[in-house]
């Protein structure tokens, strides 16, 4: 450990080679920085309040925050989540931060950017069940409102597109939960001797095998710790009860059956439960799972001859990681 240890307390550029299933060399690790652009206080505050605001909701008792709650790191907590009427949804919520980060929203992709986004869980039926057209018609019709309107737009109504607009200036505020390993990298642009102090010989240990032998930074790298890509890791459950489609709800395309957009792992701990449907409630769980190189369910009965069953990519293949490996990744995805 002494010499992996010495391995890392220097300049990235100097550490280990990282591994990836494709041979393609992956992003750098490196602090999640805004790259929002500038927005007036005013826009701000506006967007505050119709986050938290549940009249956008059809029967007023769901908000945006209802299922993005601050205190847990802008998630909540349940496999899936529950909107108006207590109706649940069929995916895990997602966290919000970063979101200039990404290159389209929702598991599926299925907005295009933030603005798109911000918009669909109020019409969504079971998340808000608001016509947005009516929910911007209860916004203008509010006395309480009046005041952050003028401020935001110099106007007295809003327009659909102003309310998106606002909600993600809001939005854009929000950064990654503050973890060990945000500090362990911001440090590490400055004193990577320093910042190697920060962690446990087994967080470098598991810092290591991310890097390698595990092959994680194939989907999980740069920034964000994810790719931006749709892949399928075999929990479509196609032709099954709790089957989801994923992308290709968003695109009709064949090909995309069973994708889902790779998340990001900051702020892991407070994201759980795991997977777009919340299947893994323990990281032990999620580390065998990969270690075993994923699901690759076979078709059966009248799917048996389908040629679109969807196929376990290739990037995932079993890692053959000892008990002790499993138990250092697991160390400093902790940290994360």
């Amino acid at each position: 450990m002494s010499d992996l240890r010495e391995q890392y307390d220097q300049p990235q550029s100097e550490w280990p080679l990282r591994e990836t299933a494709d041979n393609q060399i992956a992003a750098q690790l490196q602090p999640l920085k805004n790259l929002s652009p500038d927005a007036s206080i005013s826009l701000i505050k506006l967007g505050e309040k119709l986050f938290n605001d549940k009249r956008l909701s059809r029967d007023k008792t769901v908000s945006c925050a209802t299922c993005h709650e601050n205190r847990l790191g802008f998630t909540d907590r349940r496999k899936v989540a529950i909107g108006i009427d207590g109706l649940a949804g069929t995916r895990n919520t997602q966290a919000i931060f970063g979101i200039e980060h990404w290159q389209s929203f929702f598991w599926d992709g299925r907005a295009a950017n933030a603005e798109q986004q911000a918009l669909m869980p109020i019409e969504n039926p079971l998340e808000m069940d608001l016509n947005p057209d009516l929910a911007v018609e209860r916004v203008n019709s509010a006395n309480d409102y009046r005041y952050f309107i003028q401020g935001a737009f110099q106007t007295e109504t809003l327009n659909k597109q102003q309310m998106a607009q606002a909600i993600v200036a809001f939005e854009r505020t929000f950064e990654a939960p503050n973890s060990l390993f945000t500090q362990f990298i911001n440090e590490m642009q400055n004193n990577p001797k320093e910042a190697i102090k920060l962690l446990t010989d087994q967080q470098i240990e598991g810092l290591h095998i991310f890097r390698t032998k595990a092959k994680c930074m194939t989907c999980h790298e740069g920034a964000l710790l994810s790719d931006n890509e749709f892949h399928i890791t075999g929990l479509h459950f196609y032709g099954r009860r709790l089957q989801d489609l994923g992308r290709f709800d968003a695109t009709a395309d064949p090909q995309d059956k069973g994708k889902f957009r790779t998340p990001s792992l900051l702020g892991l701990e407070q994201s759980k439960p795991w997977m777009h449907n919340g299947l893994f409630s323990s990281l032990g769980g999620i580390v065998n799972f990969y270690n075993g190189g994923g699901a690759r369910p076979k078709p059966r009965d009248e799917y048996k001859n389908d040629p679109h069953f969807p196929e376990t990519t290739e990037l995932l293949h079993k890692l053959e990681l000892s008990k002790t490996e499993r138990s250092a990744l697991i160390s400093f995805l902790e940290i994360l």
